[in-house]
């Protein structure tokens, strides 16, 4: 034997009648299938004609079932209320039965005619940016007819067909439940804001008259005053003092939400270097370096963005490590998806463990005694109110004796404009 011994050909199983048999079971219940093998044998051709049929008959069943499991029922069992409409603004098409109207009574009706008076400009605006722009966008709405929500979001968006605008949708659901909560919610907050607020201004008087006569007393008894005595006045000074500091962190707090400004385009390059320019002197004493990167443009509350940054920045150069110099740089970037930025807040400072991460944004939160480190242990919270109101999150991430970095999502444009 001069060659190779060649390896025997595998025998192709033959088409059984019970894979046949099976087959044809399915095809008759309407249960999907999978193809039957063709083997060899009698039966074979068989096997591919009833392959054929099958797939055949799945093709019909599919067209037959579409209206039944198709689209078109879970537009119409939609708890949403669709609106298609032409650049006219004309109804083309909706898939709800609007209270004491029929969807035939809707079509080719103007949608605005379907608002309140007051509505029809909101509306209109959005629509109109809508078509310009191609954007998305969303707000909410009452209803002007007695569907049963009491608010609704609108989701806009446009139709084109071929890359032509042809006309646009609206989609409205129903966010009653959602909206009670978030009503009680914010009247909780404000009442919760009126009491730190007032609680805040009223210490303010009895804490200055403490300053004053704390004062008066150093300066027309000095003289007289022992030394046991001059040290309880000095305490007593700086007691206050740190109340003082304490009250204006609280009305700071309590004012991120009672005293925001409207969202604007804020460029945060530009507020970074004037929170260095405030910083300034801080930074000299500190012997920081500070070094910005590219930072995004978006919208925002221009005073809160600016004492965010402050707030972090001012952190970092509290919180240096003895002996060493202090290097802080501030940075951002953009994910074009999800239309959002990450600022990033950096230091060389003491670090902390990653078991206070979440701990260090809560008010009254200190990790170090007043006697080390100067503050009230509201700032950090500040920053999160700030950027909750934004819509965004904040996180740290830390190693003790190496440094902090302070990491803050936000995004580019606000869904919801105050």
């Amino acid at each position: 034997m001069g060659g190779e011994d060649e390896a025997p050909e595998t025998a192709t199983p033959e088409t059984t009648v019970a894979e046949l048999l099976e087959l044809i079971k399915r095809m008759a219940a309407w249960q999907p299938h999978v193809p039957l093998s063709v083997g060899s044998g009698p039966l074979a051709p068989l096997a591919v004609a009833l392959n054929d049929l099958a797939a055949r008959l799945a093709t019909s069943h599919e067209k037959k079932t579409e209206g039944v499991f198709g689209l078109q029922t879970l537009i119409e069992q939609s708890p949403n209320i669709m609106f298609a409409c032409d650049l006219e603004a004309r109804i083309r098409f909706i898939n709800y039965t609007l209270p004491m109207h029929t969807p035939e009574m809707a079509m080719g009706t103007v949608l605005y005619s379907w608002f309140e008076p007051h509505m029809v400009e909101v509306v209109r605006g959005v629509i109109q940016k809508v078509l310009t722009t191609g954007e998305r966008h969303a707000f909410e709405i009452p209803p002007s007819l007695h569907t049963g929500a009491e608010w609704y979001m609108a989701r806009v968006a446009s139709i084109q067909r071929e890359q032509e605008l042809v006309g646009f949708t609206v989609i409205l659901t129903d966010i009653t439940e959602l909206k009670r909560s978030q009503l009680n919610l914010e009247r909780s907050n404000r009442e919760l804001e009126s009491f730190a607020y007032v609680a805040s201004h009223d210490l303010q008087e009895p804490l200055r008259k403490i300053q004053t006569f704390g004062e008066r007393l150093v300066k027309t008894s000095a003289a007289t005053l022992s030394p046991e005595g001059r040290d309880y006045v000095e305490r007593m000074q700086g007691a206050a003092a740190r109340m003082r500091r304490l009250i204006d962190d609280l009305l700071t707090f309590s004012r991120v939400s009672s005293k925001a400004r409207p969202y604007t385009q804020v460029d945060l390059a530009v507020v970074a270097r004037e929170v260095l320019t405030d910083l300034e002197s801080a930074i000299e004493q500190a012997g920081a370096t500070v070094t910005l990167g590219e930072l995004p443009v978006l919208e925002a509350d221009a005073t809160q963005m600016r004492q965010l940054l402050q707030n972090l920045v001012g952190n970092a150069l509290k919180f240096r490590r003895e002996g060493v110099p202090a290097v802080i740089s501030v940075r951002g970037t953009v994910e074009p998806r999800s239309q959002r930025c990450e600022l990033v807040v950096e230091d060389n400072g003491i670090g902390f463990e990653e078991k206070f991460a979440e701990r260090i944004f809560d008010v009254f939160q200190r990790l170090h005694g007043r006697g080390q480190y100067e503050g009230t242990g509201i700032g950090l919270a500040i920053c999160r109110k700030i950027v909750e109101r934004h819509g965004g999150s904040i996180r740290a991430r830390s190693t003790p004796g190496e440094g902090s970095a302070f990491l803050v999502s936000l995004p580019l444009k606000q869904l919801m404009r105050q």
